[in-house]
């Protein structure tokens, strides 16, 4: 595929507990893990209906979308939250407070955040140490 924009590089260093955002070669912006997520974000047409998309999003990142609208929430549910545990960032529901929240990187010094319901800690296993995404 060909395209005018500069190559973008999302690099997710689990060991260091970092991600690095570049354009072009260029540092864009760098920050802790729990900045950069997938969400399930929530649109509706003029009748009513509700679609759902997939986002790999982030502080200062530009909002990549993984996966466009789509009818069925549970499988866009499970894609995202699929997605999210095999990069090992945190993952989103379309709903401001949800229990379906998956979050397993926290801020430092953070026991609780608003609007996230805590889950069971260990529920998944810890992937390889660094994940590098070209888009």
């Amino acid at each position: 595929m060909i395209s005018s924009l500069p190559r973008r590089r999302l690099v997710l260093d689990h060991t260091r507990g970092l991600y690095h955002f570049s354009i072009q070669g260029r540092t864009v912006c760098q920050g802790p893990m729990h900045l950069v997520y997938v969400r399930l974000a929530l649109s509706s047409d003029a009748s009513g209906r509700c679609f759902f998309q997939l986002v790999l999003s982030g502080h200062k990142l530009e909002p990549l979308v993984l996966v466009h609208l789509s009818e069925r929430y549970e499988q866009m549910e499970y894609l995202g939250r699929h997605i999210a545990r095999k990069l090992n960032i945190n993952y989103f529901d379309c709903q401001p407070t949800s229990y379906r929240h998956v979050v397993r990187h926290r801020p430092l010094g953070a026991a609780f955040s608003p609007g996230i319901v805590l889950r069971k800690t260990g529920a998944y296993s810890k992937p390889a140490s660094q994940s590098d995404l070209d888009v």
